[in-house]
């Protein structure tokens, strides 16, 4: 199964930044390599093993794109909070398999990143749906990942 999340990049670059330095008590629960995102309750498609891609909306300073590639880990109950926008009650750890270029590299400077933008995934046959977490068919799934090098 293939994801899409969609999320704010207040979120993102919080959740990045401890994936890169492993600041929190709460990612050093995870190996090395693990990136916690969040929803905000249980469904069906949020099941360990699924391979998840991660949207981040368009704000000032950032066109808005995907950022973020990985395959979903166990999803637990989040009794803390831990982002700074919203309440996210279920922990998502992805184990991260692939980031955009600049990602990275300069975490704390959007500008700098290259996601898999709005158009390109509108030329693949992507859309960007309201939901916080959509399907994706391995098809489109397949040519999002080698869009996001």
């Amino acid at each position: 199964m293939y994801l899409l999340f969609k999320g704010r990049l207040a979120n993102f670059s919080h959740s990045l930044l401890d994936y890169l330095e492993r600041r929190s008590a709460l990612i050093r629960r995870f190996l090395p390599g693990v990136f916690l995102w969040g929803a905000s309750r249980r469904n069906s498609l949020l099941q360990e093993g699924a391979h998840v891609f991660l949207y981040v909306a368009k704000e000032v300073g950032f066109p808005g794109g995907v950022v973020l590639y990985g395959v979903l880990q166990k999803p637990e109950e989040l009794l803390e909070k831990y982002w700074p926008e919203g309440e996210w009650p279920i922990l998502l750890p992805i184990k991260v398999e692939r980031l955009a270029p600049g990602v990275a590299e300069s975490p704390l400077d959007p500008s700098r990143w290259r996601p898999v933008t709005l158009a390109q995934l509108q030329q693949i046959g992507v859309r960007v749906l309201p939901s916080p977490a959509q399907p994706l068919p391995e098809e489109k799934a397949k040519a999002l990942l080698s869009l996001l090098r």
